[in-house]
């Protein structure tokens, strides 16, 4: 799996239970590597920590016994946190009840906090460490638990969460409750899916992922719920180009879309799939469209189609495709191509006929949702990517989702890796379910979670561009998953250059157009060439170098 494995609650409760009984490393070891880590990350992220109060609010369970190691650590660093304890030493965990009286032992004093009253004066030049919940939560804090959320959300200090911020979910972005509002936060082992998904991805701050001791053999075994794409994972699947190499090299792909009214969006789609590193790039539109995508883009060639009377493509333009380039690399389907009758029958005749790798998007899955659920799924079975299934890329976001499987987009936003899982197995195809943020799933269970991209893509046209750009790189010879993967996440970085960098002049996301991410593409290419994560990155291994970590480093501390 390509990229950083994102976990859930349960598949993070197996990897502890066999590390502990099979692997023998105790529980208490786990918990002083996750201690260590924990204060290594926060006394690089809070230089100056000995003029501030430190206050480390602990749960009853191993989340608190998690947080007295780090206060401990603390101390034997010359420090003095406060530990404030939700509950009684009593009712501690047995591993916290340990690390509580190791606590002691170096002098420190163990409160039963009252959350009324106990953080009202610290400041914002403090710190206040939650240890109060961690991933076993199941449904809204209440009582004493909410209470000390409520206490935390109030106080001016920076919260750094451990594992988790509290009362949120390890496994979905929904809000189950009250929840803690952090900075930052130290995952333990591996990210928590969570931390991937709005609304509650603004709740975690930046995300760090701190090594805790899980062997790699734990973790491939249990496997991941899926994984976050990253630079690292993308450069890898980039194509790289040879100095022997020549345009035919480079794959040859077909695009097919455009209809009156709608030209705008197979030019977006075009212009995308030339800055992606295609070689040709064949435009099959209806004819009398030609001179406007001429008038708009010099590069492409064109496949003029047969069109009826009010200037829509016909049907039978399929055989003018598979005739005459049936033979090319990759076919990319959907652009404002229309929503006729002749429209839905051309995309099944190629969907039929069509052998290489192929992307269906906008009115190309309209035709699709046209059929009903699973009708069309016969029809694609010879679509493959080098031999494999999954060379078939689909492309809804969650109302094109909905039309294609029949279900709420209430009820697709609930789950969405776990429903992108299910459909790309069902149907046997790569399923790029667009969002915030995009998910990835090959038909073989494997699931990516787009990392790049802000809301400025929320416009018209983003989606014709990522057509462009995974149907090169289909023709370019990725798989569909790895061409859906690298296409969300150089399309998602492109975004994010344009409006960081300003390469596009564009000062805010809301004024971001399509045609600044295909002039952004460029930079984004030369990005993941780099092994260079993006700006908007947020969630990270610790030790690697955060751009908000060094905004805060060389900004005056007013501690």
């Amino acid at each position: 799996m390509n990229g950083l494995p994102l976990v859930d609650a349960a598949r993070m409760r197996e990897m502890d239970r066999r590390t502990i009984a099979e692997i023998g490393i105790p529980g208490l070891t786990l918990m002083e590597a996750a201690g260590t880590g924990l204060v290594r990350a926060i006394v690089r992220r809070y230089p100056g920590l000995a003029r501030r109060r430190i206050v480390v609010v602990c749960g009853k369970g191993n989340n608190g016994g998690d947080g007295l190691v780090v206060a401990r650590l603390l101390r034997m660093r010359g420090l003095w946190p406060r530990v404030l304890l939700s509950s009684s030493v009593e009712a501690l965990s047995p591993e916290a009840r340990v690390n509580a009286e190791r606590a002691r032992a170096v002098g420190l004093v163990l409160e039963p906090g009252d959350p009324a009253r106990s953080l009202d004066r610290l400041g914002p030049g403090d710190l206040l460490i939650d240890a109060l919940l961690g991933t076993g939560v199941a449904g809204p804090a209440r009582d004493a638990s909410a209470a000390w959320i409520d206490a935390m959300n109030r106080s001016a200090a920076t919260v750094y969460a451990v594992d988790i911020p509290s009362g949120l979910s390890a496994d979905r972005g929904a809000l189950l409750g009250p929840a803690v509002a952090a900075q930052a936060t130290g995952c333990l082992a591996h990210a928590k899916a969570g931390a991937a998904f709005p609304p509650a991805q603004r709740l975690w701050g930046e995300v760090e992922v701190i090594d805790i001791g899980i062997p790699d053999a734990v973790t491939d075994a249990v496997g991941p719920v899926a994984a976050l794409a990253t630079a690292a994972a993308m450069r890898v699947l980039l194509p790289r180009p040879d100095g022997a190499t020549h345009k035919g090299d480079w794959g040859k792909l077909v695009l097919v879309g455009g209809s009156p009214g709608t030209i705008g969006a197979v030019v977006l789609a075009a212009s995308a799939a030339l800055r992606s590193g295609i070689g040709l790039l064949r435009v099959a539109l209806p004819g009398s469209q030609g001179g406007a995508l001429g008038a708009h883009l010099t590069e492409a060639m064109t496949i003029p189609l047969p069109e009826g009377e009010d200037g829509q493509p016909l049907a039978r333009g399929a055989e003018r495709i598979l005739s005459g380039f049936g033979d090319w690399d990759a076919l990319a389907v959907g652009p404002g191509l229309g929503r006729t009758p002749e429209a839905e029958r051309l995309v099944l005749k190629l969907l039929g006929k069509w052998r290489a790798p192929m992307v269906i998007d906008a009115d190309g899955l309209n035709a699709l949702a046209a059929w009903g659920p699973d009708s069309w799924v016969p029809r694609a079975r010879e679509v493959r990517a080098g031999g494999e299934p999954g060379g078939l890329v689909l492309t809804p976001h969650l109302g094109e989702m909905s039309r294609l499987s029949g279900l709420a987009v209430e009820h697709l936003r609930e789950d969405p890796i776990g429903q992108a899982r299910a459909w790309a197995g069902r149907w046997g195809v790569t399923l790029l379910l667009k969002g915030a943020p995009t998910v990835i799933a090959g038909p073989d269970g494997q699931v990516t979670v787009n990392s790049t991209g802000n809301s400025g893509l929320a416009t018209g046209g983003s989606g014709d561009v990522l057509t462009g750009m995974v149907g090169a790189l289909l023709a370019q010879g990725l798989s569909g998953p790895a061409a859906g993967s690298l296409g969300a996440y150089l399309h998602g970085l492109a975004a994010d250059l344009a409006v960081a960098s300003g390469a596009a002049r564009i000062a805010a996301q809301r004024s971001l157009l399509p045609r600044d991410v295909v002039e952004a593409l460029p930079l984004a290419v030369r990005a993941c060439e780099d092994g260079q994560e993006g700006p908007r990155t947020r969630i990270r291994r610790w030790g690697s170098t955060s751009p908000g970590e060094t905004a805060k480093r060389r900004a005056p501390q007013s501690w």
